[in-house]
């Protein structure tokens, strides 16, 4: 989690970036295109969410706040249902020493996931993305 501060600008900016990278062509998503399509989707939340506040700098304060959880800040932004994400993502779980080792957890491990390689079973990785593109598309309107 970045400690240091960010203007809107900047924030826009990486949006737009990664939101070009994330969606490629032929919708044929690896796990690297999943973690820039959820950074984009980070990235416009948190613009949108200091354009809310009529603020132009996301600062350390701000940070701690929001961190990736996706959730939290569609929560703050009162996004509604059409825009939510699930509870908890299920990854399958890993052997070590002959046991099952489960991978559960909140919004804000599926960049993980996707950045190491993992795939979601519960959602799975194509519901996941779809929610995402969902929210693109409404930042996009938003921001534009």
């Amino acid at each position: 989690m970045s400690t240091i501060p960010f203007t809107d600008r900047e924030l826009k900016r990486a949006w737009r970036e990664l939101s070009e990278i994330a969606c490629p062509l032929n919708n044929q998503r690896l796990n690297t295109h999943r973690l820039l399509l959820f950074y984009a989707v980070e990235c416009g939340l948190k613009a949108i969410w200091l354009k809310r506040r009529c603020q132009t700098l996301l600062n350390q304060d701000h940070i701690n706040q929001t961190g990736h959880d996706l959730r939290k800040i569609i929560n703050d932004l009162r996004l509604g249902k059409e825009f939510s994400l699930p509870d908890t993502l299920e990854l399958s779980p890993v052997t070590q020493n002959n046991q099952k080792i489960p991978r559960n957890g909140g919004i804000s491990i599926l960049h993980q996931a996707w950045r190491y390689g993992g795939q979601c079973q519960t959602p799975n990785d194509r519901e996941c993305e779809a929610k995402l593109v969902k929210i693109l598309k409404m930042i996009e309107k938003e921001l534009t």
